[in-house]
């Protein structure tokens, strides 16, 4: 229970650190909205989806048990997810910063790269094609 609580505290400090950062988005957020109606930056210069299109709605997809769904919007949704899982079990849970996570996330991003230059050379899904229309 200790564990719990000693995360818990972190959390809020991690938050109390990040407040301006989060702050700054939600404004971006709003502002993005409302000007063009969409959030991504990519989209709204350049009208083309970006790498990580598709992340939030495969990630809605997931948890809705839409794994097929999910793995055609943005197969890397699960790694993803799992690299979070692991980074807030670690943080939070067990207060250690493993070099594996590190190494977890460079693989990520790596493959999340390829995966969009695959997606410019091969077409994107339907689905991200129609937002960016």
């Amino acid at each position: 229970m200790e564990r719990v609580k000693a995360g818990a505290c972190r959390f809020r400090e991690d938050l109390y650190e990040l407040r301006y950062a989060l702050l700054g988005i939600v404004i971006y957020y709003i502002t993005a909205h409302v000007m063009f109606g969409q959030f991504c930056p990519m989209m709204i210069v350049c009208h083309l989806p970006c790498p990580g299109c598709g992340m939030t709605r495969a990630f809605f997809c997931v948890l809705s048990g839409r794994w097929q769904q999910a793995w055609q919007l943005q197969p890397l949704v699960y790694g993803w997810m799992l690299l979070a899982a692991l980074f807030v079990v670690n943080r939070y849970l067990l207060n250690k910063k493993p070099k594996f996570l590190t190494y977890l996330l460079i693989a990520m991003l790596l493959g999340t790269f390829f995966l969009y230059a695959y997606r410019i050379c091969f077409g994107f899904p339907l689905e991200l094609k129609k937002v960016a229309e």
